[in-house]
């Protein structure tokens, strides 16, 4: 089974994100990408649709509450979040799975 790839740019185009966020994001090991060459990374078509599907019982549903979350709050704002903006938002979603959980 292959999968398209998809380059930083593309990925970041359809999250409406900044490509750095996308890459920050796969350094961090919260988005799958396979590194090509030094610098350039593609992301499996089938991985970015993993990383958005909705929440499910194993917990996968965390990545996607939180880029629900910086993707209503950049409409509702009607500019781009800062990577700062959306390590806050990560932050926060993570703290709010952990109280639901204890």
């Amino acid at each position: 089974m292959t999968s398209e790839l998809l380059t930083v740019d593309e990925v970041a185009a359809r999250l409406k994100l900044n490509p750095q966020t996308v890459r920050r994001w796969i350094r961090r090991g919260l988005l799958p990408g396979t590194r090509i060459g030094r610098k350039e990374w593609r992301i499996r078509e089938a991985d970015l649709a993993r990383y958005l599907a909705p929440a499910a019982p194993s917990g996968r549903g965390e990545r996607h509450a939180a880029v629900q979350r910086i993707l209503d709050l950049r409409r509702r704002l009607g500019a781009r979040l800062s990577s700062r903006d959306v390590d806050e938002i990560i932050a926060e979603s993570r703290r709010e799975l952990e109280a639901r959980r204890g």
